[in-house]
Order: C-alpha cells, then structure tokens, then sequence
C-alpha cells in the first residue's frame, strides 16, 4: 500500500484499519503499518507519537462517522419509538463495520489522552441527548442518555462478536435492540412525541 506524496497520514489510518481488521486492534504495530504504506519504520512518527495515538487517529474517525449517523432524528415520534430508532441505528452502525468499531471502543486507548478523540465522544453523547431531551423534561437528560447508549452498545457489541447467534438469528438483532431500548423507554416514563426533531 503506498502511498501517494503527501498523504502518508491517511496511508498510515487505511494500515492501521487493515491490521485491525486481520489481527484485531491489539495487533496493530507502527512498524506493520509502516510496512504496508511502504515507509521506514520512523515515517510514522512524523504524524503519530505512538501506537496508540494511531488508533486514536483511527478511532476519531469512527466517531465522527458515528456523530454524522445520529445528526438527524425522524420527527414525530412516540419516545419508545425514538428510543427504538437509536438503538437499531447503533446497531447497525456496529455491523456495518466491526473493525471500526472495535478500534472506537476495544482498542484499550485512554480516551483522557487524546483532546481530539474526547472531545468527539462528548458530541456524540449530545446526540444521544439531542435525540431524548424532548421527552425527558427536566430529568437528568445526560444520565439518561448513558443508560440508552449502553443498552445499545450492549446490544451492539454482543451481537459483531457473535455472542448472540445462539439466542437469536442474525435477522432478529435489531428486534432485540428495539425491544431493549423500548423496555428502557417505558422504564423512565416519558410520554408524547416530539414534533420537528430532526
């Protein structure tokens, strides 16, 4: 894989995803990933510090794309519904692309280490938030935003590693996500909908 004059920071990320995607996130190395853009192994110092500051590079770009997949809501939806609609979509955001989202989550980076990739985590907990304070009123909007986004992220994560195929067929994972996230819905007894979300 080499690259292109000027563009080894991006050659250095498509490495990194492709090892993640062979070997998982704890087999990446900065040397490998070298090798593969066809650079010395000190090329990549020249933009990352470390390993992990390439898979937090990695990493932030998930979340952007994760931040851009919850940008807009449906409108006019029940709060079970909307709750529902998160989760699903999570879900398949995860799906789409489990080396991505392994490298966001499993890679055992210390998001405090990084600005760039904290800073992004806390605009997709706003969209999470976004997506909920409508119908929360004045409950502890941020807290209830935690709960949803770790019932999706249970759902999410259980179901690209495989640990749900003895439960449920694949097709009937977003059911389960639903079902959770409406479960959780009721829980905190919040009615309506919220017209113009979105």
């Amino acid at each position: 894989m080499a690259y292109h004059h000027g563009d080894l920071r991006n050659a250095l990320l498509d490495a990194t995803m492709e090892l993640v995607r062979e070997h998982g996130a704890r087999g990446v190395s900065v040397s490998e990933a070298a090798r593969r853009a066809g650079v010395s192994k000190g090329a990549p110092y020249r933009h990352f510090a470390d390993r992990d500051a390439m898979l937090a590079a990695a990493a932030l770009i998930g979340f952007q794309a994760l931040e851009a997949r919850f940008a807009d809501f449906p409108s006019g939806q029940a709060f079970d519904a909307q709750a529902a609609w998160v989760a699903t979509a999570y879900l398949r955001f995860a799906q789409e692309d489990p080396a991505r989202f392994e490298t966001m989550f499993a890679s055992g980076i210390d998001k405090s280490r990084h600005e760039d990739l904290l800073r992004q985590t806390a605009v997709v907990q706003d969209r999470f938030e976004a997506a909920l304070r409508p119908f929360l009123g004045g409950a502890d909007v941020a807290r209830r935003s935690a709960e949803l986004w770790s019932i999706a992220h249970g759902v999410a994560t259980l179901a690209v590693q495989g640990n749900l195929q003895h439960v449920v067929d694949a097709d009937a994972l977003e059911g389960v996500a639903g079902d959770a996230a409406r479960a959780w819905a009721a829980g905190c007894g919040a009615e309506g909908s919220a017209e113009g979300l979105g």
